[in-house]
């Protein structure tokens, strides 16, 4: 797989912002907003003390810069909506890890006067893949990560009791280093059902999903799933989101090692004790090719190739004042894991405290400092430990 060319801006980059740009500028003219739109940069430096998350470590500093913008638009019934980011990022050190990172997030939210609605969304992105985590390749070479998401959903009677709900879902993510090849994935899921809404803070639902996976080497799946939703706002200050589906992941070219019967199933929940404190606390379990999804900014879990996760998160937010905010970031999971002839577990434990200073609408200041590690039994994984720290700034115009 080539490598992108470093100071490059990525073609994906490309038509997606045109796209969103050409949407930004048919919805001016209808606007409510007199300025949706920003523009801004950001700066950041970060030390890790183990870069390649390996058991003997290599510690380093790397540097960032970057722009950003976006806008969000509503015309009517419709919103649009669109952001991207841009960094170039250096080390002091490993110049062979330099690279260029970029994320978009662009979509449209619509209903008609029909009882029709339904969401349009495309996430992009690239960076440095997390050498922790998830990864199993005890190795320094350089690999960019790239990952698309594609996802549409439509809602029939989105006002009545009963609605019917389907979507489609595509997603796949690739590596420059061809020592990740069997990571590499593209994926379909589609799913149908019915969502029931007795009273305004309880919403439950039902669907069939079938997914559909391809890996690059010949680990190829297909799974059947019956998900049974739960959305339940007891009082003004908790929400609970809830996922239980029971399913069966089979593989396609007969290796069994992989397969999985059984339950699996996501618990969100978000409580607001006072208005300066917020807790939002999650538990998934999920075969690694989605919890990798669904997990993609904890601990390194994008490409996760295990074939089941228990994953765990909490995550604190302390509004100290209007202009400083304190966040602490716990995560753990528990992976098991197969390759070929081999079989193993694993377990990730991440810490990481947040402090954001913003003095102005349009500046903000942030430091953090955290800690990860990985324990592993067997033959698939292995142990590490890392300690980072790192600072940013952003400015942002609208």
């Amino acid at each position: 797989m080539p490598h992108p060319q470093k100071r490059s801006l990525p073609s994906t980059l490309v038509r997606l912002l045109t796209v969103a740009l050409a949407a930004s500028g048919f919805g001016s003219a209808q606007a409510e907003d007199p300025n949706p739109y920003y523009i801004g940069g950001s700066a950041s430096v970060k030390h890790d003390s183990n870069v390649y998350r390996l058991p003997s470590a290599t510690s380093d500093t790397s540097y960032s810069v970057g722009l950003l913008g976006g806008f969000d638009q509503p015309i009517g019934r419709q919103r649009v909506y669109a952001s991207g980011t841009l960094q170039e990022n250096r080390f002091q050190d490993l110049k062979q890890l330099d690279y260029t990172s970029y994320s978009v997030n662009a979509g449209i939210d619509w209903a008609t006067v029909y009882n029709l609605s339904g969401t349009l969304s495309q996430t992009s992105s690239q960076s440095l893949y997390n050498y922790g985590g998830s990864n199993t390749i005890q190795t320094n070479a350089k690999n960019l990560e790239r990952r698309n998401e594609t996802v549409a959903r439509l809602r029939y009677g989105s006002a009545a009791l009963l609605s019917l709900d389907t979507s489609f879902t595509h997603r796949n993510q690739n590596y420059s280093d061809p020592a990740y090849r069997f990571n590499a994935l593209d994926q379909d899921a589609v799913s149908a059902g019915l969502t029931y809404r007795p009273r305004a803070s309880l919403t439950l639902g039902t669907a069939l999903r079938y997914t559909k996976g391809n890996y690059r080497l010949e680990r190829d799946f297909d799974r059947k799933d019956i998900d049974l939703t739960a959305n339940w706002v007891p009082t003004g200050r908790s929400t609970f989101n809830a996922r239980l589906s029971y399913g069966k992941r089979t593989s396609r070219n007969g290796d069994s090692a992989y397969d999985f019967t059984g339950t699996t199933g996501q618990v969100n929940w978000t409580y607001q004790p006072t208005g300066k404190l917020t807790f939002v606390a999650a538990f998934n379990r999920d075969s690694g090719a989605e919890s990798g999804f669904i997990n993609g900014q904890q601990a390194g879990t994008f490409g996760d190739e295990s074939r089941l996760t228990n994953a765990l998160s909490l995550n604190t937010t302390y509004a100290a004042t209007s202009k400083i905010r304190l966040d602490l970031n716990l995560y753990a999971n528990r992976r098991s894991l197969v390759f070929g002839a081999f079989k193993g577990r694993d377990a990730v434990r991440s810490a990481m405290l947040v402090a954001t200073y913003k003095p102005l609408r349009s500046l903000s200041f942030s430091c953090n400092a955290g800690r990860d590690s990985r324990s592993a039994s067997g033959q698939v994984s292995f142990d590490y430990g890392n300690n980072s720290v790192s600072c940013s700034a952003q400015m942002t115009l609208q």
